[in-house]
């Protein structure tokens, strides 16, 4: 087009769809002044992130048809306008539409304006996690909010857990509604990589994705030789014997659960032992490159969570802090590893280091509420039917306390994980390699 920088796929340079999304901003503003007016200033925010994330093409290209496609401004506007002028919509209700749809329109821009190149699959799983992830997030502002002021905005575990409930069954719902709508309607139209040739804006000219070598992958990730070199070094006999000590731990505790009929220390014991054998199934049946570090990596935090079953966790009160950041470290690197691997293997996707460290913070704190959830439904069931449960909340503090150490746990692998996980990421992006030839 004429008269000012190509418009990248995924905003929409078209009069009809430009006023029917500032038809739609429009109402976002009157929506938002609503709720100022009488006093709601959290609402109001939301209001502001949610005008302000749809009118960045404009500003970005400053061009008043540069708009987000107006089916995303639509998600967005209309449970907050909605709720806001008490039409219809519960604020709860409300607040679980727009979070997705928020999401959405931020997947969107950041495959226009940045480095990243998402596949609408990609697309999909960033608004999901994405909106567990908010939810988890706002939960913990909420509660240190009280903690600091006085207030009562959280008013006990119960409602948190069935505010986070409902929170990932609209983020899940509306993952699948999106992903229906890239399939059989139109997946070009939001800008996402689909295997044809794109037209990049200016802003993101020179990222456009491409094939990557291991070697790229490597310098990607932040890996050199001698942070390579400087991996934990252990003997495969000596890690066979660090390994073997620790199963062997678990089966006393095993057997001390069988004695006094402990349903809990029975089970995480024997699920512990299950997860010691993993690091040797990688290695042996999928070729991943699983050395003394990782394998440690994966065994201590099964192990420390299954002994801390056998009564440590009521005798040490930071040994459920140390169990979450340890299992949250392995959960970020599981993640880490798998979208490094599409990154290199998918010459569709993009995804560069810093938003890679990002997505792993956004993907731990929603897995972080996914534990949660189901602490809460197996700690609910056996109060129900009167069994003992093997996972079990210990009160609001507890579980807030559970999400913010999650986050360490993400942050440690986000920002050194590349110097161990580079190695597993090529490995498997080979396999996902080797798995397309054959089909």
């Amino acid at each position: 087009m004429s008269g000012g920088r190509e418009i990248a796929d995924g905003i929409v340079a078209r009069r009809r769809n430009a006023l029917l999304s500032w038809v739609l901003v429009a109402c976002l503003i009157i929506a938002a002044g609503v709720s100022a007016s009488a006093g709601d200033l959290l609402w109001a925010g939301l209001g502001l992130a949610a005008i302000v994330v749809t009118v960045v093409p404009a500003v970005a290209y400053r061009r008043w048809t540069a708009t987000l496609p107006w089916e995303v401004s639509l998600f967005v506007a209309s449970p907050y306008a909605l709720q806001s002028l008490d039409l219809l919509l519960p604020r709860s209700v409300a607040t679980y539409l727009v979070v997705p749809a928020l999401a959405l329109a931020v997947a969107v821009e950041f495959d226009a304006f940045t480095a990243v190149e998402m596949s609408p699959e990609f697309a999909v799983v960033f608004v999901v996690t994405a909106t567990m992830a908010a939810a988890g997030t706002w939960a913990v502002v909420r509660w240190v909010a009280d903690l600091a002021f006085g207030t009562r905005n959280l008013r006990g575990l119960y409602r948190v857990m069935w505010s986070l409930a409902a929170a990932t069954g609209v983020g899940v719902v509306a993952g699948v509604a999106f992903a229906a709508y890239f399939r059989r309607v139109d997946r070009e139209r939001l800008g996402f990589a689909t295997g044809h040739p794109r037209k990049r804006s200016a802003v993101g000219a020179s990222s456009v994705a491409r094939p990557r070598s291991s070697r790229d992958a490597r310098s990607e990730s932040g890996e050199s030789a001698s942070e390579s070199s400087g991996r934990l070094r252990l003997s495969d006999r000596r890690q066979r014997q660090v390994v073997r000590g620790l199963q062997l731990a678990l089966v006393v505790v095993l057997v001390v659960g069988l004695v006094r009929r402990s349903v809990g220390v029975v089970v995480n014991a024997a699920v512990a032992l299950a997860v010691m054998e993993l690091p040797g199934l990688l290695e042996r049946d999928y070729g991943l490159p699983i050395d003394a570090g990782l394998t440690l990596w994966i065994v201590v935090p099964v192990f420390l969570h299954a002994l801390g079953s056998f009564g440590l966790y009521d005798a040490i009160g930071l040994w459920d802090n140390l169990t979450h950041t340890l299992s949250s470290s392995l959960v970020a690197a599981a993640g880490y590893a798998t979208v490094r691997a599409f990154d290199v293997h998918d010459a569709d996707v993009y995804f560069p280091r810093k938003f890679v460290a990002a997505f792993i913070l956004v993907f731990t704190m929603a897995f972080g509420v996914l534990w949660e959830l189901l602490e809460f439904g197996i700690d609910g069931f056996a109060s129900q039917t009167g069994v003992e449960s093997i996972l079990a909340q210990h009160g609001l503090a507890n579980t807030m306390t559970d999400l913010v150490f999650d986050c360490f746990g993400a942050v440690v692998v986000a920002v050194w994980g590349g110097a161990y996980l580079a190695g597993v990421s090529r490995s498997l992006a080979d396999r996902f390699a080797a798995d397309g030839e054959s089909e």
